[in-house]
């Protein structure tokens, strides 16, 4: 039996934070993943707190984070947590050749495919907007047949936007010469230019419609890898500045971190099973001894001294909603939520108002130990990170990164 220190269920963002912080503390460590969580959904960009008080834009992300409610998991993990995890998170970066910029004292604001403004507070350096402040001309670069990118509507809704307004801006169009008759997605594109002569062949297209020192916003199809060879070399042989806008599925830079991530978490001797299906656990007293997964083949048993549930909420099956009630499959742990559905949701779904259903979760303490409806530890080896967690909308206030690497932190550092 080879039993571990920690094992982590989760392959998110959370679930690889606390993985990573777990060996960094020197356990032995088993990472549990059944896929890529919501990375190469939700993006590669770290969302700490954007939006407060019903809509409002935060000032800083330091600035959002006083102004959460006494049940958002920020306020259980606090301050030095959160401001440790963003560090540490920085670190892993730097350290694996893909550093991430920002800090707590200053809001991102990157475009979007739609032309708008997102706020977040850490990105990759594809996503450094300095230059693209400043310019008085601005190029958006658009691929043929690539889906849900379109040049002239960002082009036209950047126009509207404050501090933008006084820029000019240019479409202009490159064929990467991958349609076949089909619509082509970003991941085609990224990695196209992830080979020698993809990335000469766009290069010499690029050359041809954008002129030196251009800033140039592009759909997030700079590679694939967590590196930033191709941007670089971009820059290096137009003369340009290039800024990844934050775009639809599939997310490259999500894709790039997640990558990056496991790379960091391999190299450092944690043992990562990936299609785990976790359908059970063994409890006894008060505490888990061990997790077992359901395969075609058989069932595995895997024993640890502490657990760290990461698997997601309602979308990753972390949570599941039953007629009556909400569960936690794995370890039944309790769950409060509204018996009456109708409670769950704003009906309004394009209002300015958060939904209900998004504050469901599981309940815990400082330590990120799960409670019961009195607020009693229920597991005293089992702690919670991530979007199973109760008490914030991450949808609504851009927080979902934020909160996944300050739990998962947190989480780790309580074993």
């Amino acid at each position: 039996m080879r039993e571990n220190d920690v094992i982590v269920i989760g392959g998110g963002l959370s679930g690889l934070m606390a993985a990573a912080v777990s060996v960094k503390n020197n356990k032995k460590v088993t990472l549990l993943s059944l896929g890529a969580g919501t990375l190469t959904i939700g993006g590669g960009i770290v969302d700490v707190m954007g939006y407060v008080n019903g809509g409002e834009p935060a000032a800083t992300p330091s600035a959002g984070l006083l102004q959460v409610d006494t049940e958002h998991p920020y306020k259980k993990i606090g301050r030095p947590a959160i401001e440790k995890s963003i560090e540490f998170f920085k670190e892993i970066c730097a350290q694996e050749g893909y550093p991430y910029l920002g800090n707590l004292n200053e809001m991102q604001w990157i475009p979007t495919a739609a032309g708008t403004l997102k706020p977040t507070c850490l990105v990759p350096k594809t996503m450094d907007t300095t230059k693209l402040k400043e310019a008085n001309h601005v190029v958006v670069l658009g691929f043929e047949a690539l889906k849900d990118f379109y040049p002239h509507l960002i082009s036209k809704n950047l126009k509207k936007l404050p501090g933008f307004t006084e820029k000019t801006y240019e479409v202009v169009m490159i064929d990467p010469g991958l349609a076949d008759g089909r619509d082509v997605t970003a991941l085609d594109v990224a990695r196209l230019l992830d080979t020698e002569q993809g990335l000469a062949e766009c290069t010499q297209k690029m050359r041809a419609v954008i002129k030196p020192g251009s800033v140039v916003v592009i759909p997030p199809v700079l590679g694939t890898s967590p590196d930033y060879r191709i941007l670089d070399n971009l820059q290096k042989s137009l003369k340009c500045t290039f800024v990844e806008c934050a775009s639809v599925p599939p997310s490259i830079t999500g894709l790039r971190l997640r990558t990056m991530m496991l790379r960091y978490l391999k190299k450092n001797g944690v043992r990562i099973v990936e299609q785990a299906t976790v359908a059970r656990s063994i409890v006894k007293d008060g505490q888990c001894t061990a997790v077992i997964t359901a395969g075609i083949d058989r069932e595995r048993t895997y024993y640890a001294k502490s657990f760290i549930l990461a698997n997601g909420g309602f979308y990753g099956g972390g949570l599941v909603a039953e007629p009556e009630n909400v569960i936690e499959p794995i370890f039944n742990l309790p769950i409060a939520a509204p018996s009456d559905h109708e409670l769950w949701a704003n009906m309004s779904l394009f209002s300015n108002e958060p939904q209900p259903f998004a504050l469901i979760g599981i309940s815990v303490d400082e330590k990120m130990r799960p409670l019961d409806e009195v607020g009693k530890v229920v597991l005293t080896n089992v702690f919670v990170a991530g979007r199973n967690l109760r008490g914030y909308d991450f949808c609504f206030e851009k927080s979902g990164n934020g909160v996944a690497l300050a739990s998962g932190y947190q989480a780790a550092m309580s074993v």
